[in-house]
Order: structure tokens, then sequence, then C-alpha cells
């Protein structure tokens, strides 16, 4: 259940030129256009986060009742739909596009819980969205997305979103692991993991539960956080001036770490019932 936010132009102002607000989402590659008979949907595809939304240009109004709104506005058939079911992260995210939108547009927003339109604000916007969030797990539940710390969240979306830039800052000679949650299909144990090269200098997310460690003879083990810290721990530098409760195994380190794979081995536990969940299933625990 989305969020519809309507996009709404001063009458004063000449008519929104759609090929200009198409042309301001080719400057994104992750939004891609397709033109419908009844509708055009400009579609974002997160790979980072493995999720979807859209943006909605239609050819006629899907406003209620728009005859009851201020009349100095008029609406231009563009829309969003803002998920609610995602962390507040990725919220931010999309709402920071949509102020550009506004502001580059000279658009103001409304929606059916708005008394009239009004100009885009991203605080009442993000209020709305973790209203509406509550609302619907009242009264669907979960729907098999899983509470998370909210601060942790937080952490753990600017790390997966930032593993490109870190690669960048380190030249491409360290491994920057992405994040992977995962939970055992029985006992709904669940946690954050990544997965290990044995050797490769590394670089270790925040919040970390689990890491697979994959050996140079191809083999593929889990071991608990704990475990992993307690064995390789001496090998690692803290680097919290980016993220708190992050590592890095350098180059030199990561060569003599190989020799602690048999203490890590022994360390294995039962991961046959563990299943991959995304990122953007987890929601924020305030």
């Amino acid at each position: 259940m989305p969020i519809n936010l309507h996009f709404f132009r001063n009458n004063e102002l000449e008519k929104l030129d759609y090929s200009k607000v198409f042309e301001f989402f080719d400057n994104y590659p992750a939004f891609t256009i397709y033109y419908g008979d009844d509708d055009v949907q400009i579609i974002c595809s997160d790979d980072d986060f493995k999720f979807t939304y859209r943006y909605l240009v239609t050819k006629k109004s899907r406003v209620k009742d728009i005859y009851k709104l201020d009349p100095t506005y008029s609406n231009v058939n563009f829309m969003l739909e803002l998920p609610v079911m995602i962390p507040n992260f990725l919220a931010k995210e999309i709402l920071n596009i949509t102020l550009k939108i506004c502001k580059t547009f000279n658009l103001a927003i409304y929606n059916d819980s708005f008394k009239d339109v009004k100009e885009f604000n991203s605080v009442d916007v993000l209020m709305l969205f973790e209203k509406m969030r509550t609302q619907y797990i009242n009264e669907f539940g979960l729907n098999g997305k899983i509470k998370y710390p909210t601060q942790k969240l937080s952490e753990i979306c600017k790390y997966q979103r930032s593993i490109d830039s870190l690669k960048e800052m380190y030249q491409h000679e360290i491994d920057v692991l992405p994040i992977t949650p995962i939970q055992d299909k029985n006992t709904k144990v669940f946690g954050i993991s990544v997965m290990f090269h044995v050797g490769h200098p590394t670089i270790f997310p925040p919040n970390l539960d689990f890491v697979y460690v994959h050996d140079e003879l191809n083999n593929i083990f889990l071991v608990k956080r704990v475990d992993f810290y307690t064995i390789i721990g001496k090998y690692l530098i803290e680097i919290d001036s980016v993220l708190p409760d992050m590592y890095i195994l350098k180059k030199k380190q990561a060569k003599s770490s190989r020799k602690i794979i048999t203490k890590l081995r022994k360390e294995a536990i039962e991961d046959s019932q563990f299943t991959n969940i995304r990122i953007c299933d987890l929601i924020d625990d305030i």
C-alpha cells in the first residue's frame, strides 16, 4: 500500500513540460521510463537494496474530490507512489529526489490525508510515511518484514549505499562486502551476514551477526560474529571514522590470516535452514 503524492502547479505558471521531467530522470541511471497508452511509468530499480518504486504520469487525474481543493493550483497528472514498508533511510532518499523535482518544476503536493494542496516539506511527508506504515502494520501485520533497531538499520543502509565509494576510496584493492540479512526458517533466528573470502583484503560492515567464510578450497561455512572476531580480531583495524563497528583487514594481515582457517572451521554452525532476506524488508523499530 503506497502513499500517493500528487503533484500540483500554480495556474499562474506556464504548463508543465513533461519532456523536461523525463530529462530530469534520465540523469538518474536507476530510473527507466516506460511509455504506455494510459500512463508513463518512471520506475526506479534499486540494485543495492533490491526493490522498486515509481512515479507516474497519467492521462486523467487520480485525485479524489479535486473540486474541493484550492483552485489556484491544477493537478498536473504526475504522482509518486511512495512504498510504506521500507526502511526510513530509503524513504528519505526518495523524498530527497522528490524535493528536487518540486524545486526544479515549481510543484506543490497533495495527499488524501491533507486538507489542501501544500508546498513539499520532507519532514511532514516523512511523518506521514511513519504514520501510514504504523497503520498498515496494525491492520495487516508485518507480512514477512522484520523489525530492526533504527540506528543499526540506518548504519547498514549507509554502508550498503556506500559500497561503490568505499571501493574507490581503496582503489578497488579491497573487498567491500555487500550485506545480506539471513533468517533461519525454523527457529526464526535472524542476523546480518557477509561473505568473506579467506586471504582477501576486506572491509567488514557494521552490525554483523554472521560471516560466511569462503576458503581457498571453495568450501563455504557459517560462523557467528563473536567467534569470527575472536579468532580474526588481532588482524583487524576499526575504521569508525566512516561508520561505527566497521573493520578493515589490510593486505599484509589478510595473507597472515590464512593460517587461522582451521580455527574458524571449528566454529562453523549449521546453516542449511538459513534463507536470504532483502535489506529493504527490514523495518525501523523506533
